[in-house]
C-alpha cells in the first residue's frame, strides 16, 4: 500500500513537471558556460551568493564574474562566442540577456580589467554583442577585439578582426581591423588610431600607469562619476514608469484577445491581435531602453564599489580636503544603489513576466484563428 502511494506521488510529480510550461523555468535556464580557469575566480550570483567558479560551470543572467591577482577565466555565452577575462577584473552578464529569445543578444558589463572577445558566424550570420563599460557602449557583429577598463573608468578598445562601433557622449566611432580608440569619463571617443600588434600590447602596464595617477585625479573624477550616475538613474526611473505602463497595456490587450476568443468572433479577435501587436512593439521599445540605461547604472555602480575599496586601501595617501570631496560623493552613489535595487528587481520581473505572456499568446494565436474560421470557409 505504501509502495503504491509512493509510486502514485512520484507519477504525479513527473506529470506536473512535464505539464508545466517551459516559461516557468525560463529564468533558471543557463545562458553561458565556464570553459577554463586559471587561479581564483568567483561568481557573485544575483541573489548575493558568492561561489568559486569551476570549469564546466554554468552562467546565468545576472552573474558577476570576478578574477583575483594572476587569475584568468575563459567563458562562452552563446554558440560562436568566446571570452577571456584577465586578472583583477570584473564583468557581469546582463540580467535581461535571455528575456526575449526572438531579438535578444548577449550584453556584458565590463567594470574593470581586460576582456578579449571573439564572435564567429553561425549559419552564415554574424553574432551580435554589446559591451558596456563605465564610459562607453560597444556594439559588435562578428569580430575579435580587446576591451580594457582602468580604475579611473577610462576604456580602451582595439580591433583585430571585423568591425566595432564605440559610442560615448552621443558620438559614435567605427573601428576596423588594426585600429583602436580611448574613451575617458565625460569625453567623446578619440578618433580611430593605429593599434599596436596584439603580441606587443601591454594592457597591464597601461592599467598600472593610470592607477598611479588615480590618487591625484580622484577628487575630480568622483564628482563627475556621481553626476553621470545620477543622470542615468533619472533616465532609468523614467523608463521604469514606461515599462510598467506598457506591461499593463499589453496585459489589457491580451485580455481583449481572450474576450474576443470567448465570443468566437474572428473579426474581433483579429482587431484585438492588431492592437496587441502595437502594444507589444511599444512595450519592447521601452524595455530595451530601460535595459540600456540599466546596464549603464550597474556598470558605474560596480566602478563606484571598486573606488570605495581603493580609497579605503589608500586613505593615507589622500589629504583631508581630497577626502571631503571623494567620500560624500561615493556615499551618495552607494545610497542610491541600495534605493534602486528593489525598483530594478520589480521592473526586471515585470519585463520577464510580460514577455512570457506575449510568447504564450503567440504560440496560441494560430490555434485560436484555426478554431474560429471565417464565415463560409471550410474547416
Amino acid at each position: 500500500m505504501v509502495c503504491r502511494r509512493i509510486c502514485l506521488a512520484f507519477t504525479l510529480m513527473i506529470f506536473l513537471f512535464a505539464a508545466a510550461p517551459a516559461s516557468v523555468f525560463a529564468e533558471e535556464m543557463p545562458i553561458g558556460k565556464i570553459e577554463k580557469i586559471e587561479g581564483k575566480v568567483t561568481i557573485l550570483k544575483s541573489d548575493g551568493l558568492q561561489v568559486l567558479a569551476r570549469t564546466g560551470g554554468e552562467l546565468f543572467a545576472g552573474d558577476r564574474i570576478q578574477t583575483g591577482k594572476g587569475a584568468r577565466v575563459w567563458f562562452s555565452l552563446q554558440p560562436g562566442t568566446r571570452f577571456l577575462l584577465g586578472e583583477e577584473a570584473e564583468a557581469s552578464v546582463d540580467e535581461l540577456s535571455s528575456y526575449d529569445e526572438e531579438d535578444d543578444h548577449p550584453v556584458l558589463r565590463l567594470v574593470l580589467g581586460y576582456l578579449w572577445s571573439k564572435l564567429q558566424k553561425i549559419m552564415g550570420r554574424p553574432m551580435s554583442l554589446s559591451i558596456h563599460t563605465p564610459t562607453a557602449v560597444i556594439g559588435v557583429r562578428g569580430t575579435e577585439f580587446d576591451t580594457v577598463v582602468s580604475m579611473d573608468a577610462a576604456s580602451a578598445i582595439a580591433v583585430d578582426e571585423g568591425e566595432v562601433a564605440v559610442e560615448a557622449e552621443e558620438e559614435k566611432v567605427t573601428l576596423r581591423r588594426g585600429s583602436m580608440t580611448h574613451v575617458e569619463m565625460d569625453v567623446k571617443p578619440s578618433p580611430p588610431e593605429k593599434a599596436a600588434p596584439k603580441e606587443k600590447r601591454n594592457w597591464k602596464a597601461w592599467r598600472e600607469a593610470r592607477s598611479k595617477m588615480l590618487i591625484r585625479r580622484l577628487p575630480r573624477l568622483v564628482p563627475r562619476l556621481r553626476r553621470r550616475f545620477d543622470k542615468a538613474v533619472m533616465r532609468s526611473r523614467g523608463f521604469t514608469g514606461k515599462v510598467n505602463q506598457g506591461a499593463q497595456e499589453v496585459r489589457a490587450a491580451i485580455s481583449r484577445v481572450k474576450e474576443a476568443r470567448g465570443k468566437r468572433s474572428r473579426q474581433e479577435m483579429r482587431q484585438a491581435l492588431v492592437e496587441l501587436k502595437r502594444k507589444v512593439k511599444a512595450f519592447k521599445k521601452a524595455a530595451n531602453k530601460f535595459r540600456h540605461v540599466l546596464n549603464r547604472v550597474r556598470t558605474m555602480g560596480g566602478l563606484s564599489r571598486r573606488l570605495e575599496k581603493f580609497v579605503e586601501r589608500n586613505k593615507l595617501g589622500f589629504s583631508s580636503a581630497q577626502l571631503a570631496v571623494i567620500e560624500p560623493n561615493l556615499a551618495r552613489i552607494a545610497e542610491a544603489r541600495k534605493e534602486l535595487r528593489s525598483m530594478y528587481r520589480d521592473t526586471i520581473r515585470q519585463i520577464k513576466q510580460t514577455t512570457r505572456a506575449i510568447r504564450r499568446v503567440k504560440r496560441q494565436k494560430a490555434k485560436w484563428l484555426k478554431a474560429h474560421p471565417r464565415p463560409g470557409s471550410v474547416r
